[in-house]
């Protein structure tokens, strides 16, 4: 990505507090267009009470925001006290020295590991810049000096080019915009936003090459609107949601009234009278558009904001990141709750940038918060620093989007290859990297490899799902796009892409049909393989699998536990000799117990053996310390679990659990004995 400024914590570049799963010390790398340094700042927050304090207030300042406007209405100033004294220390330690370098800067892409998504979404624009450079405001954010973060960027095999959002000269680009307001919720002043969006989308265009055309839809403003609005030749290039939101979703109108029974007075409460919709189903009814939409607009609070119902087990994540992910494109939220009148005022300034003076996106969205900050007649206008950190921009192609351009002809754009996988197991926690094994897998799976993949196998527990995982990862960020099936237990349900024309049960994840379900999910080119397999009878739909996935072997195909879904359904075996002899197909990984004899032969075997007990040293050291203090005391019992355990991780893990209690770790050794 040239001519875009990147900032980056590459992989081995940060470590983790293993309590918090939180980093306490990372690596910033800085480039700069046209400059051959890069610049880096590493930060430690193990050396101060105090920093690791002002870290842990960064991750809870939503909540701590909403507390001090709930307990001071009006209090304006404690507010942007708190934001000032931590924009304060992102300025001094959390960026450095870099602070004053990203000032003025314009847009900088974000590219960080998946894990470390909560960190990324930490409002790092919120730094205030010293002022020593020249024309530098002094105390001032990096979101008012010109400088816009771009979150959600993925690395790519090959620069992305500008995006433009329409084709030839004359051609409209098409805006859909919904206006929701649920029953019970607090009022918005939704006609003069919409007149004012209308406005700015139109005027905006009058006299420009490429005209707009705006649909909108107002009233019943439902999920079943917004489906039927994306049916309606549902060609978007633009499209702008203005409702309340969650965090994690967005309130909309209820489709129907909800029921009540006899004698039951009406409710007015928003739960009893508004829909939450979550990612997934936005991300559901959105995906018609997917491969024109370049834009989606959330002017609903807290959609650009961490989502706390997220999985424990997982980083927080946003509903506005999410969909940038799924959808493959653009998307401006707002990390807190926001003004009807700075939203409105916002929107129409944004695509004034856009669409009236065909800038960037990043330096239309600059333009859109300068404006609304500036506006007398806003209250946002007494905040600026809670202001500055509002508006938050997703996606890959967001540095570069510019709407309206006309001059040359339109060029898709690939979508982010990250988005083309899917969600990945988490990296296990702690790890020991099995070096040999792993160089074998990543030899077997790197592109120009001469085998097509590899099998990776170990007796229960020895870690292959793990060391999958790991991999996995690596891959994803290092190489091209990895879909691992079967999805991790914290991925939400997949709708069937190509529904039967009967209703089916759902099918076990071990299954064959499970399998072509989320390929025809994540790659509409096995649609084919999906109908096929409910029509034709087997082997047919296997052909139909090897086309689809042709032509695609930039993928590397994950399946976990391969042994007990050849138990479960014996077609597997020969979907997966069809796989690993096709040429232009994806790269495979299995993982499994045993080494799958006669099952797709040209894959390389790879065996996962028992750690020796210096290995396994750091792992009882972090994750098993109760069975560490009684192994010092040379205790019998737990030498004896050691013993068991034979190196093996999982089962040393499983014995540290027990270790808890004596008598629990009584029967674990007991029964593991007898085994």
């Amino acid at each position: 990505m040239d001519q875009l400024a990147v900032l980056s914590v590459r992989h081995g570049q940060f470590w983790y507090d293993e309590q918090r799963g939180r980093p306490v010390a990372w690596t910033w790398t800085l480039e700069r267009p046209g400059e051959a340094r890069v610049l880096t700042k590493t930060v430690r927050l193990d050396r101060s009470p105090g920093d690791r304090r002002t870290m842990a207030d960064l991750y809870e300042l939503p909540l701590r925001i909403r507390r001090l406007r709930e307990r001071h209405p009006g209090a304006v100033d404690l507010v942007e006290d708190e934001l000032r004294r931590v924009g304060a220390w992102l300025g001094e330690m959390g960026l450095g020295p870099l602070t004053e370098a990203l000032a003025d800067t314009g847009a900088v892409a974000m590219r960080l590991p998946p894990e470390l998504a909560e960190f990324e979404a930490l409002p790092w624009e919120l730094a205030m810049v010293r002022g020593d450079g020249p024309g530098q405001v002094r105390d001032k954010p990096l979101a008012l000096h010109r400088t816009t973060l771009v979150r959600g960027v993925r690395p790519s095999l090959h620069p992305a080019p500008p995006v433009t959002a329409r084709a030839t000269t004359g051609e409209q680009v098409r805006v859909l915009a919904l206006f929701s307001l649920a029953r019970g919720t607090l009022p918005l002043n939704l006609s003069t936003h919409r007149e004012a969006l209308r406005a700015a989308v139109l005027a905006g265009t009058a006299d420009r090459e490429v005209p707009a055309h705006l649909s909108t839809v107002q009233f019943g403003a439902g999920p079943t609107a917004l489906n039927e609005a994306m049916g309606e030749g549902g060609d978007w290039d633009v499209i702008h949601i203005v409702c309340h939101g969650l965090p994690g979703g967005l309130l909309l109108e209820r489709d129907e009234p909800p029921e009540r029974t006899a004698g039951e007075p009406e409710r007015g409460s928003a739960a009893a009278s508004a829909s939450f919709v979550g990612a997934a189903e936005i991300g559901r009814l959105l995906a018609a558009a997917r491969g024109r939409l370049k834009l989606l607009c959330l002017t609903a609070c807290w959609s650009g904001g961490e989502d706390p119902s997220a999985h424990a087990d997982r980083p927080l994540t946003s509903l506005a990141a999410t969909l940038a992910d799924q959808l493959g494109c653009a998307v401006v939220a707002m990390r807190f709750p926001v003004g009807n009148d700075f939203a409105a005022c916002f929107d129409a300034a944004l695509y004034q940038g856009l669409l009236g003076k065909g800038w960037p996106l990043p330096e239309a969205l600059r333009h859109a918060l300068r404006t609304a900050t500036r506006d007398p007649g806003l209250a946002e206008r007494q905040m600026p620093l809670l202001s500055a950190c509002t508006p938050v921009l997703f996606g890959t192609t967001a540095p570069y989007l510019r709407i309206g351009q006309g001059s040359s002809p339109f060029e898709p754009v690939a979508l982010p290859l990250a988005a083309m996988g899917g969600p990945l197991p988490d990296p296990p926690r702690p790890f020991v990297d099995r070096e040999e094994a792993m160089r074998a897998v990543r030899a077997a799976t790197a592109p120009g490899s001469a085998v097509p993949g590899a099998v990776l196998h170990g007796e229960e527990l020895i870690g292959t799902t793990s060391c999958a995982a790991v991999l996995a990862h690596r891959h994803q960020q290092e190489i091209s796009p990895v879909l691992w099936h079967p999805r991790p237990d914290w991925a939400p349900p997949i709708d069937d892409p190509a529904p039967a024309p009967a209703p089916t049960p759902t099918p076990d994840a071990r299954s064959v049909d499970a399998f072509l379900t989320h390929l025809a999910y994540r790659l509409p080119a096995c649609e084919n393989a999906l109908a096929a397999a409910r029509e034709r009878d087997w082997p047919a739909p296997v052909e139909a699998v090897v086309a689809g996935l042709s032509g695609r072997s930039d993928l590397l195909l994950v399946i976990d536990r391969v042994d007990r879904m050849l138990r479960r359904d014996p077609r597997w075996r020969e979907l997966l000799d069809a796989l690993a002899a096709a040429a232009d197909t994806p790269r495979l990984l299995l993982t499994s117990r045993t080494e799958l004899p006669g099952c797709a032969p040209a894959l390389t075997r790879v065996p996962l053996g028992p750690l020796t007990p210096a290995r396994l040293q750091p792992l009882l050291t972090v994750a098993t310390p109760r069975l560490v203090a009684l192994l010092d005391a040379d205790d019998e019992l737990a030498h004896e679990a050691f013993e068991i355990a034979a190196g093996n991780p999982g089962m040393l893990l499983a014995a540290g659990r027990a270790a808890a209690r004596r008598q629990d770790l009584e029967i674990w050794v007991r029964t593991h004995s007898a085994d």
